[in-house]
């Protein structure tokens, strides 16, 4: 059995606010409000660091599947 197919994809991207580092990654999904704030050890970390507030999310291309 495979994976699921999601209705959602989308590629993002999180900067750092402190020092303007920023953090591009992909995300599929069926609910576009799932919280969801990365997953890579660079991002955790720097939102460790500085706090998710002082980091912001833009999608930068969604694809969306019937």
């Amino acid at each position: 059995m495979g994976k699921k197919e999601r209705k959602y994809h989308y590629i993002y991207k999180i900067i750092c606010l402190k020092n303007n580092r920023y953090y591009i990654g992909m995300h599929s999904t069926d609910n576009l409000n799932d919280s969801y704030f990365g997953g890579g050890k660079r991002i955790k970390n720097s939102v460790k660091k500085h706090g998710k507030d002082a980091h912001r999310k833009d999608i930068l291309d969604l694809s969306v599947k019937p």
